[in-house]
C-alpha cells in the first residue's frame, strides 16, 4: 500500500481568531478509483483505524486515510479543537488539488467531516458520518479514559503488556485498552509512549464536545447528501436526530445498523461497507 505525507499549509482556528501550523499531516492513499474517499477517525484513533474500510472500498476507489493533527503521525497543534482539524485536511485537500470528495468519519472525525462540509462545501460531494451528531454533547464519556492514561504513562510501563495491564486498572472494558495500545509505540529512550496528543487532548476535551460552528447562517442549510449510519445499540445519536441535524445539513438520510454499537464499522463491517459503497455509488 503507497503511503504518503504531505505538507499541508497554516490554518486558521476560529474559535481562538489565531493561525494553527501543522507541520506535517500522516495520510496513507491506497486504491485506484476514479472516486476519492477521505476517511476520518475518532479520538484517540489513527488512520489505521478504518482500516477495514480502507481496504474494502480501495478496488473502486482512491482511498485517503488521515491522521488527524494530535493523532497518529500526525504534528501536535498548540491546541486541539473541531475547526483546526477540519482546516488542516482542508488544506491537505487543497495542496492536492483535490474536490468533490466523499468524505467517512467516525465519531471525532464525524464531526470533523460536518465541520469541513459547512466550511469548504466546494471540496465535498457527499458525507458519510458514523455514529455522531452535530450538536454538542455535555456528558463526558472520556474522563476514565484520560485518567488510565495518565495513571498508566506515570507507572513508565516497558512493554505493551505492562501498559495493558496498568489501563485495565481503570478501564472495565478489555477492547477500550487494546484500542488505545493501536497508539502506543516504544521510545527511543525505552517504555511506552503515545502517539496521540494526551496533555493537549484533555486540556481541550470540552472543545471537542462542541457542536459545529456556523460562521455565515446565510449558508445553512448545507445542501451536500449527508448520510448518518448509527449503530442500533448506541446512545451517540439520539432519536432527535434528524431535527439535531436539519438545521445543517438538508440532505439527510440516515440508516440504523443493526446489532452494531459505536463502534459499527468493526461490529458489521460488511453491512457498514455495503451502505457506504451504495451512498457513493448509487
Amino acid at each position: 500500500m503507497p503511503q504518503e505525507r504531505h505538507r499541508i499549509k497554516r490554518c486558521r482556528d476560529r474559535n481562538k481568531g489565531a493561525l494553527q501550523v501543522a507541520d506535517q499531516l500522516h495520510v496513507k492513499t491506497s486504491g485506484e478509483g476514479d472516486v476519492d474517499v477521505v476517511l476520518l477517525h475518532g479520538l484517540f484513533g489513527s488512520g489505521n483505524n478504518l482500516g477495514q474500510l480502507a481496504r474494502g472500498l480501495r478496488d473502486d476507489c482512491r482511498v485517503h486515510s488521515i491522521d488527524l493533527p494530535d493523532h497518529g503521525r500526525s504534528a501536535w497543534l498548540p491546541s486541539a479543537s473541531i475547526q483546526a482539524y477540519a482546516h488542516s485536511v482542508a488544506s491537505w485537500l487543497d495542496e492536492r488539488e483535490l474536490s468533490e470528495c466523499f468524505v467517512v468519519g467516525h465519531s471525532l472525525g464525524g464531526k470533523v467531516a460536518m465541520q469541513l462540509a459547512v466550511n469548504r462545501p466546494d471540496l465535498i460531494a457527499g458525507l458519510v458520518v458514523l455514529d455522531i451528531s452535530p450538536v454538542a454533547y455535555t456528558v463526558r464519556r472520556h474522563d476514565h479514559i484520560f485518567e488510565a492514561l495518565r495513571t498508566a504513562t506515570a507507572s513508565r510501563p516497558q512493554t505493551r503488556a505492562e501498559a495493558r495491564d496498568e489501563l485495565l486498572k481503570y478501564l472495565d472494558e478489555p477492547q477500550v485498552a487494546d484500542f488505545l495500545l493501536t497508539s502506543a509505540y516504544t521510545e527511543d529512550t525505552g517504555g511506552i509512549g503515545w502517539r496521540f496528543n494526551l496533555t493537549q487532548l484533555e486540556a481541550d476535551y470540552p472543545r471537542m464536545l462542541s457542536g459545529i460552528e456556523v460562521q455565515d447562517a446565510r449558508s445553512l442549510p448545507c445542501q451536500l447528501p449527508v448520510l448518518l449510519v448509527r449503530g442500533a445499540n448506541s446512545n451517540y445519536v439520539a432519536k432527535t436526530t434528524k431535527q439535531d441535524f436539519a438545521h445543517v445539513f438538508a440532505a439527510l438520510s440516515v440508516v440504523t445498523v443493526k446489532n452494531a454499537g459505536h463502534w459499527l464499522h468493526q461490529e458489521q463491517t460488511e453491512t457498514v461497507l455495503a451502505i457506504i459503497k451504495k451512498f457513493i455509488a448509487p
